[in-house]
């Protein structure tokens, strides 16, 4: 092991030297700069990583997705306050009557009564008009969350935006907005009916969701799970019949009675869809041979896609189911698509969260 060599005997030599005339001044500055700390360079690995390339791709990344993130905040920041708009009578925000353009706040409640009727902006994604006899109130959501409940009453939503940022809570359901229009309507025992005229609505209670595409009705009551969504015009007997299988309690002639509705008579492809999406829920609520009646009608209707096979559609796989749902309408799809579209999407819902 080398001798440590102190200051002060550096100094020594270098006074035995010709420099000795030097004045004392150039050898404090000498000995100063030798007692200071070695400077430590990075190490091999620390300058390996700092110039890879994926150090940079890495880099950038994160650079976008936070300009991305603070983009989503700015764009579709859910306000503490949203405008409230009278269309009839004289709606009560806090208990306090309206008669001209009013606001919201978090927390509080608007209703109108028999005769009354608003115009709610939720915030600037979109509308909503709040019906007669309906009580609401603007819940607070997590950053772009856009959220209220409908204690009772009706809800037509008007939604211009990306899905996830606009929820309804019912004392019976959660209604999620897809990119969207429809009427929510909840009766006084808190029971809610949804009729989606555009876009796509998720309808959730407890582990049961039901996604209502366009031209389809759902129903859910209080302590119950998500209907089967079914088309608007259904006969009674046939909504009756599909509530008793929903149930688990429906009988053969029920299930004749709901493919008889279901059948596809029709040349409309727009209305053959919308009956295959019902079946397609129906067939995951029924087993045994009710399943396998389904699943031979909606094969009738639209044949399943590529690599969907009868054996997976009966076994419930979800690859599978969901690739047959997204053939038959497009939507904000998760296992059918490309892994870069499925890490983005995932990004999408953590950042609206």
């Amino acid at each position: 092991m080398s001798p440590v060599i102190e200051p002060e005997d550096i100094e020594q030599r270098l006074r035995h030297m010709q420099l000795a005339e030097a004045p004392d001044e150039l050898w404090d500055r000498v000995q100063a700069e030798l007692a200071r700390p070695a400077r430590r360079s990075p190490s091999p690995l620390v300058r390996r990583v700092v110039r890879s390339p994926v150090f940079a791709v890495a880099a950038v990344l994160i650079a976008l997705l936070g300009g991305a993130y603070l983009g989503v905040l700015i764009k579709y920041g859910s306000p503490d306050r949203w405008e409230v708009m009278p269309i009839a009578g004289a709606p009560r925000v806090a208990g306090v009557s309206l008669d001209q353009r009013g606001e919201l706040t978090t927390g509080e409640w608007l209703t109108t009564d028999s005769v009354s009727s608003a115009q709610l902006a939720v915030g600037d994604i979109g509308t909503a008009e709040v019906g007669p006899n309906s009580r609401l109130q603007l819940a607070r959501g997590a950053r772009t969350q856009h959220r209220i409940r409908l204690e009772r009453g009706s809800l037509d939503a008007v939604i211009g935006a990306p899905p996830r940022l606009f929820f309804v809570e019912t004392p019976s359901a959660l209604a999620t907005d897809l990119g969207c229009a429809y009427t929510l309507e909840v009766d006084d025992a808190g029971a809610s009916h949804i009729h989606v005229t555009a876009g796509w609505v998720e309808l959730r209670q407890g582990n049961r969701t039901s996604l209502v595409p366009a031209g389809l009705v759902a129903e859910v009551d209080v302590g119950g799970a998500p209907g089967t969504p079914y088309p608007a015009g259904m006969a009674d007997s046939a909504h009756a019949a599909l509530a008793r299988l929903d149930r688990g309690v429906g009988s053969s002639a029920d299930l004749d009675a709901v493919l008889q509705a279901l059948y596809p008579t029709s040349r409309s492809i727009r209305i053959r869809q919308q009956n295959a999406i019902a079946l397609w829920h129906l067939l995951q609520r029924v087993e045994g041979e009710f399943r396998t009646r389904v699943y031979q009608q909606m094969a009738l209707i639209t044949p399943p896609p590529e690599k969907v096979t009868r054996e997976g559609i009966l076994a419930l796989d979800r690859p599978m189911l969901e690739r047959w749902r997204r053939d038959l309408s497009p939507m904000w799809s998760e296992e059918t698509q490309p892994l870069v579209v499925r890490v983005l999407r995932r990004l999408w819902e953590w950042t609206v969260r």
